[in-house]
């Protein structure tokens, strides 16, 4: 039998992807010996050969990640996903500092792509689940002793931290406990600097505790409250649009913001009209006062198109509606008759006292013997030309009056 003839150019190209192959394992041994390194080095604090391991470490590996013969092996996944792990958690202590590059959402996607990937065999699974089990257990450790010593900043970092790495392997087992805990760290963190009156330092925190949990209604309303404490509405408003689409149909939260919108409208308007209008900022002035008006409508008809018979909302918006309706008629009164203007100002009051109807009259439902509220929709019909319905409301006004509502 004769050998059959091979040609030299498909031997050259296969004897290259061979040793292409071969070339990857070995990457991916000479990254498991340089981790092995790491570990025993980090355990004895001997930091400057720790760091060197895991970076030789990872040059070994990252070509073995771009591959073919092995960017898939579960094996050199695994060592991967321990490699850039470890890099992102010692990227957090403070003696490297120029490791800060790997605190980032792409190297967490490499890991979680790597975690994935271990699961083709059973063993490197096995490993990976241990690896991360032991990571967990050791953040939860330090979560749980600095709780008990009301260190809540370091007991926050731990449950969080134990959050984070079920987070990126993907196991779901106590994961919202971790979350929970997390939380309640962060919430006696955030009232141990308001005691010691460091609200700038709580604000700053809030911010980073609501990038780990965005869902937190708790964290955000614990925002909003603080930055108001501060006079800090532009804050207040940044935590408030993070508590709304955690809870887009918390009616309570909408009214309150559309409220504290309005007292600052009120506020800011009270100011504008102390301006004439060749001062310095006096269209700025004017631009400001309707945004917030307009935040305060829209946040508390917010509140009722969720609770369409909600009081409080309905009020404030009638309070609102009514307000402006006094303060147009007001500036109309003080125009000249010939001013272009005067007709639109006019026009705009009585707007504003119709548009304060329906929810002063959706509250009235709720507490039909509220003389204030009886007489404020008195005023609100006369001004609006319905005598008819301002003298209906008159006798009912004084009807509640009589009877000491």
């Amino acid at each position: 039998m004769k050998l059959r003839k091979v040609r030299l150019g498909v031997l050259a190209s296969t004897l290259f992807i061979v040793s292409q192959s071969f070339g990857q394992s070995s990457n991916v041994i000479s990254a498991a010996i340089e981790y092995n390194k790491y570990e025993p080095a980090f355990v004895q604090q001997d930091f400057k050969k720790a760091k060197e391991h895991l970076l030789e470490a990872k040059s070994f590996i990252d070509p073995a990640m771009k591959n073919e013969s092995t960017i898939n092996d579960p094996k050199a996944n695994y060592y991967n996903a321990m490699i850039n792990y470890s890099l992102l958690e010692l990227s957090n202590y403070p003696e490297y500092k120029d490791l800060e590059i790997y605190q980032n959402d792409s190297i967490q996607t490499v890991i979680e792509s790597s975690v994935k990937k271990t699961t083709a065999k059973k063993r490197w699974k096995s490993e990976m689940e241990d690896f991360f089990n032991r990571k967990v257990g050791q953040t939860v450790n330090i979560g749980e002793i600095m709780f008990k010593q009301k260190n809540f900043e370091m007991a926050y970092l731990g449950f969080a931290g134990a959050y984070q790495i079920k987070v990126i392997a993907d196991i779901e087992e106590e994961r919202d406990a971790m979350r929970t805990n997390a939380i309640i760290s962060a919430r006696n963190y955030i009232d141990t600097l308001i005691k010691t009156n460091e609200s700038e330092k709580a604000m700053e925190f809030i911010s980073g505790a609501l990038e780990m949990f965005p869902k937190s209604e708790e964290l955000a309303i614990a925002g909003v409250n603080l930055a108001l404490e501060n006079d800090d509405l532009e804050k207040a408003e940044e935590f408030f649009n993070a508590a709304a689409a955690v809870s887009p149909e918390n009616k309570v939260l909408f009214s309150n913001m559309g409220s504290i919108y309005l007292t600052a409208a009120d506020k800011a308007y009270n100011e504008f009209a102390l301006m004439e209008i060749t001062d310095p900022g006096y269209q700025e002035k004017s631009e400001e006062v309707e945004d917030l008006y307009t935040k305060a409508e829209k946040n508390l008809e917010r509140a009722i198109k969720i609770d369409p018979k909600y009081a409080e909302a309905a009020y404030n918006l009638g309070v609102l509606y009514l307000g402006r309706g006094e303060k147009f008629k007001t500036t109309a009164a003080q125009m000249d008759f010939n001013n272009p203007d005067y007709d639109r100002v006019n026009q705009r009051s009585l707007e504003m006292y119709k548009k304060a109807i329906p929810p002063l009259e959706i509250y009235i439902e709720q507490d039909p013997k509220n003389s204030g509220v009886l007489n404020v929709l008195f005023q609100v019909y006369r001004n609006a030309g319905n005598n008819e319905k301002a003298l209906e409301y008159k006798k009912r006004a004084d009807a509640a009056a009589a009877e000491g509502n």
